[in-house]
């Protein structure tokens, strides 16, 4: 048994043989046995945090709050036309303040030599409203006409047609007050010529007469000219004209014209039945000129244009005669004469231009879109008169808007 002081010498010897051994890696708690190798360092892992909410204002996505995308020159033509030299803004972007577009065409011109890209060219037609009183809105149609043309490089040419007028001799001052007023729309026309590749036209039509019988048309045209330095716009024609609203004499001479309050106060006026006469009289002078009309595309008859009731078919026979005669490009002005007084592509004087522009060996320049072609139009005295809107003599809550002629397109 041993005794106490050889027990406390053996701890003491314990201790000793410890302090001078090697210490062991520190063992985790409870980790029975060595430890193992060590590893590298790692870092320590990070919770995941939430991101912070993104604000935006209300109304937007976090589309809106990304960077604005560079803007890329404009390209209009596509497929074949993809090499085309284009304007750098469209024409619908060059429009004066409070313009509304109304039409808008796309030209596209041969290349000058083989090898080259072709041109493409836009024009724009668009109204602005032009302030006027109450008391001139039958004698002024309250808008005005602009167009704008844009090429390439920069170029651009505008053209602001004046507002159309026309003083009344005969009109009421009670029918001057509501229910005919003046109106104002247009159109642009392609033609095909590379040089002259756009009509633009400018139409009105006002009322006149003792009982607004009379409607009174009006045309301004202007063409633009495209040469290797220079786009302009250039007045071409104006042709004013007048017809008679037979359906709206006959409806008052029976009492059933009631879009005006003029028409309305007047009920039944059978003094005016005299006046209408016999119905069969104006359709028979409507075949007379018919048949006239057919002569002369024939290439009958001597007489001008100018005072004509009819001058479509004269300008198509001098037209004719002067293809005929080598002058296709007098051939082609003189045709579009034709689109000047109708405002709208007219079948044959676009076949008539077609046969120019082959005789010339004219690449013809292409329309987008597609415009539509419709038969020659009839006879100015035969030209049907505008529907007539019904139109009420008060004035319309502020804030409202009363239905007016000069708001509606013939």
């Amino acid at each position: 048994m041993k005794t106490i002081s050889q027990i406390a010498a053996v701890r003491v010897a314990s201790a000793l043989l410890c302090a001078c051994a090697p210490k062991p890696a520190p063992q985790p708690p409870h980790a029975p046995g060595p430890a193992p190798e060590a590893a590298p360092a790692a870092s320590p892992p990070v919770a995941d945090q939430p991101e912070p909410p993104l604000t935006l204002p209300a109304g937007q996505t976090l589309g809106d709050a990304l960077p604005p995308v560079p803007v890329l020159p404009r390209r209009l033509a596509s497929g074949a036309q993809a090499g085309a030299q284009v304007p750098q803004t469209s024409c619908a972007d060059q429009l004066p303040a409070d313009c509304a577009l109304g039409k808008r065409l796309e030209i596209t011109l041969p290349a000058d030599k083989p090898g080259e890209p072709p041109t493409v060219g836009e024009v724009c037609l668009c109204t602005k409203a032009v302030e006027r009183a109450d008391a001139d809105r039958a004698r002024a149609t309250g808008k005005q006409l602009v167009v704008v043309a844009a090429w390439p490089g920069e170029r651009k040419a505008e053209a602001a047609i004046a507002e159309a007028k026309h003083e009344p001799a005969d009109l009421p001052p009670e029918r001057q007050k509501a229910g005919h007023d003046g109106a104002a729309w247009g159109t642009l026309i392609a033609t095909g010529w590379p040089q002259m590749p756009v009509l633009a036209v400018a139409s009105a039509r006002f009322y006149d007469g003792k009982y607004g019988e009379e409607v009174h048309w009006q045309r301004h045209a202007q063409l633009l000219h495209v040469d290797a330095s220079k786009l302009s716009w250039q007045p071409f024609a104006e042709l004013k004209f007048e017809t008679l609203d037979w359906i709206h004499l006959l409806a008052l001479c029976d009492g059933r014209a009631d879009e005006s309050p003029a028409d309305r106060a007047a009920g039944q006026n059978p003094r005016l039945c005299p006046e209408v006469g016999n119905m069969d009289e104006p359709t028979r002078e409507a075949a007379e000129r018919l048949a006239l009309r057919q002569k002369r595309l024939q290439g009958q008859g001597k007489e001008p244009a100018e005072n004509d009731p009819d001058p479509q078919s004269i300008w198509l026979r001098e037209a004719k005669k002067l293809l005929k005669n080598g002058k296709w490009q007098e051939a082609i002005q003189t045709a579009l004469r034709v689109d000047m007084v109708c405002g709208e592509a007219v079948q044959d004087a676009h076949a008539l231009v077609s046969d120019a522009l082959a005789a010339g060996h004219v690449t013809p320049a292409k329309v987008a879109p597609n415009q539509p072609l419709a038969e020659l139009c009839e006879p100015l005295p035969d030209k049907p008169a505008p529907k007539r809107q019904r139109v009420e003599a008060e004035k319309p809550a502020k804030g409202a808007k009363m239905p007016r002629a000069a708001d509606h397109k013939p």
